[in-house]
């Protein structure tokens, strides 16, 4: 995980917190990000689908955690690095 800052035509900074899944960039505007953390103890969703890695509580707060990977359709990660998790704020949901 890094931020990056690109100026924009109009001359104004947009900051993003960027990741590379599969060898591939992907950004997330700043603002919308509340943390950047390592999942700790998972509770798997029976039934759910298989980009649903689980749900956690995050300070008091139940959320979703995607498994970005399986998302994309991706091969799980065989590195041996500890996943990291990126808590986004969308219309009120974690």
């Amino acid at each position: 995980m890094s931020s990056s800052k690109i100026e924009t035509t109009d001359g104004a900074v947009a900051e993003y917190v960027t990741a590379v899944i599969g060898g591939q960039l992907f950004g997330l505007p700043i603002s919308r990000v509340q943390d950047v953390f390592m999942p700790e103890r998972l509770t798997r969703v029976p039934l759910s689908s298989v980009e649903i890695a689980g749900v956690l509580n995050l300070r008091g707060r139940i959320v979703t955690v995607i498994d970005m990977r399986a998302r994309l359709g991706l091969a799980r990660a065989d590195d041996g690095k500890p996943p990291m998790a990126v808590g986004v704020d969308l219309r009120g949901e974690s």
